[in-house]
């Protein structure tokens, strides 16, 4: 029930009644598409950035309005856990530090770049307190947890100076786990017709997403900045796991359009620092609309970057800063730690 609607108590008997009903394997086909959908997105930090320390950021640019209560996004911000293990292999090196531009461009206009594989293994936790099932004070305690392993193929092209493409082929090995604790007598009576149909199971999934990718960048005096154009398209199935989850069919897009900035504050012999800024617009489709309640969000985040290639070959660069988040059920802000954002 990642990111769910939360609903009143004279809602109940009818959504016990569709559960129960000839259609509930359909309504549960559809709440694991938007499930495995939603974590495609969420673990994709290229497209969302959660970090740690939630706030709201209206209330920074409102200090004199003394308001203590949390927003939803951010109590459904502090709900959820993100962690991501991302890991790339070159498998060729990098033609522009090989050889000289102009000789690379001489043998091949539009000569090849380089090509890796990427592998990431991602866990995704909502934990939340629920009253769906019950009018009293004593509510459930529902617990979502999704395990998953990522493996892409990607293929870089240096079309010219400035112009780069990335064509890449990934695919999401998912597990999915729901624990549901009935704490009161009136959620206890629905037991019985819930677990094992949309409550304590397990489900799976596997998802093929294609990517392209188009960045123009240039260097400056100051830095560097660039501008980038984002596609992702993604299809699954699910198998195994419940029966109510079978023949669900995760589907969606997303098209990141941004520009990240670097402006050079040291950049010594012994190390390099700069500020990084990066600003971004997400529309997407799909399954997962639902669930964000919306088709388009923003990011702006802002940090310090240190350089790291002098002091290991485990990252490019790693920092520190703050990210914001505008426009779906997750608006808010967190702070985020940066890794090869470079």
């Amino acid at each position: 029930m990642l990111i769910k609607q939360k609903f009143h108590f004279k809602t109940l008997v009818f959504l016990i009644l569709s559960l129960l009903s000839h259609h509930s394997i359909a309504n549960n086909k559809t709440h694991f598409e938007e499930l495995f959908s939603t974590s495609v997105v969420l673990t994709d930090s290229e497209t969302i950035t959660l970090g740690v320390g939630n706030f709201d950021p209206d209330k920074l640019l409102k200090p004199h309005e003394k308001s203590f209560s949390e927003s939803d996004s951010i109590k459904l911000r502090n709900e959820l856990t993100v962690y991501s293990i991302p890991y790339t292999w070159r498998l060729t090196k990098d033609t522009s530090k090989s050889k000289s531009e102009d000789k690379a461009k001489k043998e091949n206009p539009n000569y090849f770049y380089r090509d890796e594989i990427t592998a990431s293994l991602s866990y995704l936790k909502q934990e939340n307190k629920s009253d769906l099932l019950s009018s009293s004070t004593m509510s459930d305690d529902n617990k979502d947890e999704v395990y998953s392993a990522y493996l892409a193929y990607s293929l870089h092209s240096q079309l010219n100076e400035n112009w780069n493409l990335r064509t890449r082929v990934g695919s999401y090995l998912m597990h999915h786990k729901n624990k549901y604790n009935y704490n009161s007598e009136e959620s206890k009576q629905f037991q019985d017709e819930l677990d094992g149909i949309f409550l304590n199971l397990s489900a799976n999934a596997f998802i093929i997403e294609p990517n392209v990718k188009l960045t123009y960048s240039q260097n400056k005096d100051w830095g560097k900045w660039e501008f980038s154009n984002d596609l992702n398209v993604f299809t699954g199935i699910t198998f195994n796991g419940a029966k109510s989850s079978q023949e669900a069919k995760p589907t969606g897009w997303r098209l990141n359009n941004g520009f990240k900035f670097h402006f050079n504050v040291n950049q010594s012999k012994f190390h390099a620092e700069s500020i990084y800024v990066k600003i971004q617009r997400s529309d997407i489709g799909g399954d997962m609309v639902n669930s964000l309640g919306t088709d388009h969000f923003y990011e702006f985040g802002v940090g310090l970057l240190l350089d790291t290639r002098k002091f290991t070959t485990l990252a490019d660069n790693i920092g520190i800063g703050i990210n914001i988040h505008k426009g779906s059920a997750l608006t808010g802000g967190s702070i985020v730690f940066y890794f090869n954002e470079l």
